[in-house]
């Protein structure tokens, strides 16, 4: 097999003829739909639950994986309560395949990432050769393959799953007005992006098939999609959970420190134990806080001109929030904020000794332009989209924890030891809050440490500070 993409892996007869397209801006969530996700469909609208969940809810340790055995209808259902949509294939190999060359390539990318030929770095599939299909265990949970993104920073789009588009199995010229978008056609549906059990052909950003909609397998599944407005999709849909496992972990600072430098209030270093919760992979996004804008008549933030989202920021975090907005958006979404242990340990890591602490959420090195957003000085300084730095992603995969934006956290500024029952999570005291993480704005390594703890009052609002959600 040669290592030129169209001998190894040349298309098939019904990608033809090749085409350009116009498409309307949209956004497309960053990785399938999970087993957590859809268990909050089934336990909200009472729908049936996935044959192979146990007892109806998914089994233990699969809540991040993508959801299967869910026909065509199946997700429709779930977008009709969500309040979002299927891709269209067309929309879904646009966000495989990144935007049009100039002058067009011949054949554009094979793969999301590139030319380069599939590996296990960049995705999951091959395992009919590999001896591993069909098990049901072959499924891997989503994002395990940040190397594997597109050019957009969508994850999992080669492999892993097939996933269900909106679109009739039709023959191509593909023509979004010809009915292949009708929810009442009949006939096949197209799945893209192959599989586990698929070879690396069958993986490419091209490639298509089509399936009786009313399939159930273990290795199809589905992502969503919405217009670049984004009014109506459902908050809760939109964040990525992170299950946090109980136990104690390392807290604060050691006194002195070699590696990095230690303020007073970090001090002293303790282990501190942590329920089990979730937390979202990302902070909220001016696209999640226009849904609760639209929803509630809540005031939108002072640089949304005009009192409109402007598109090119949708997946930035929202600022100019104070605490209080960010809590009055707690309470429309039923969720709440993160308390200042909740958040280090999530971006620390379950260390249980100091030896083993984590300066940063990636580790020891020291920061780089590849694993986050900060030192921007410049008077043009900006945040960046919260997906846009996988390689700075916690130990538990939670991404954003270092630069970008200041986080509130629900905890008053007190000094250690921390206690969450000596009346810092009170939410009635009317006191500094907690801020943690660091931002674009900062100007050094020390500001983006996992232990740095910052304070304001709940009513400052600034471009840089903005927030994240836990359960």
């Amino acid at each position: 097999m040669g290592s030129d993409p169209r001998t190894a892996a040349p298309p098939f007869a019904n990608e033809q003829p090749q085409q350009q397209l116009w498409l309307p801006e949209f956004c497309i969530s960053r990785v399938p739909i999970t087993n957590a996700q859809y268990q909050r469909f089934v336990a909200a609208t009472h729908y049936p639950a996935p044959g192979h969940w146990p007892a109806g809810q998914p089994a233990p340790g699969t809540e991040q994986f993508p959801v299967t055995y869910v026909t065509w209808q199946d997700a429709q259902a779930f977008c009709a309560w969500a309040g979002v949509r299927l891709p269209s294939e067309a929309e879904w190999e646009k966000a495989a395949r990144g935007p049009m060359q100039d002058p067009p390539a011949d054949g554009a990318r094979w793969w999301p990432w590139g030319d380069a030929l599939p590996d296990a770095t960049r995705c999951h599939f091959n395992g009919q050769a590999l001896g591993v299909a069909p098990a049901a265990q072959s499924v891997l949970p989503v994002g395990q393959f940040p190397p594997g993104a597109s050019p957009y920073g969508v994850l999992d789009m080669a492999g892993n799953v097939w996933e269900w588009t909106n679109s009739c199995y039709r023959r191509y010229p593909y023509h979004v007005d010809d009915g292949r978008e009708a929810l009442t056609a009949t006939g096949l549906r197209v799945v893209r992006g192959g599989s586990y059990n698929h070879d690396l052909r069958h993986i490419r950003c091209a490639a298509r098939d089509g399936m009786a909609p009313g399939v159930r397998d273990l290795y199809i599944g589905f992502r969503v999609a919405i217009s670049a407005d984004i009014t109506t999709a459902t908050p809760a849909l939109a964040l990525d959970w992170v299950s946090i496992p109980a136990g104690l972990f390392v807290m604060g600072s050691a006194s002195p420190s070699p590696r990095c430098a230690v303020l007073p209030s970090e001090l002293p270093q303790q282990r501190v134990e942590v329920a089990t919760f979730q937390l979202a992979q990302t902070p909220v996004t001016n696209a999640d806080y226009a849904v609760f804008v639209q929803a509630t008549g809540h005031p939108p933030p002072a640089h949304w001109l005009g009192g409109v989202l402007p598109t090119r920021l949708a997946r930035h975090p929202v600022t100019h929030v104070d605490w209080y907005d960010a809590q009055a958006f707690c309470r429309w979404a039923g969720v709440r904020l993160p308390t200042e242990a909740e958040w280090e340990k999530a971006a620390r890591g379950p260390a249980s000794v100091a030896s083993e602490v984590q300066i940063y959420p990636w580790g020891n090195a020291p920061p780089n332009g590849r694993r986050l957003n900060y030192r921007r000085t410049s008077k043009r300084a900006t945040t960046t989209p919260v997906d846009r730095y996988p390689h700075g992603a916690s130990p538990y995969g939670v991404l954003d924890m270092a630069g970008n934006v200041w986080e509130w956290l629900s905890s008053v500024y007190a000094p250690y030891p921390y206690r969450a029952d000596d009346g810092r999570e009170d939410l009635t005291v009317a006191a500094p809050r907690v801020l943690r993480g660091g931002s674009f704005v900062s100007p050094h390594a020390d500001y983006v440490r996992c232990a740095m703890r910052s304070l304001s009052y709940p009513t400052r609002r600034r471009e840089h500070i903005g927030f994240r959600l836990a359960r």
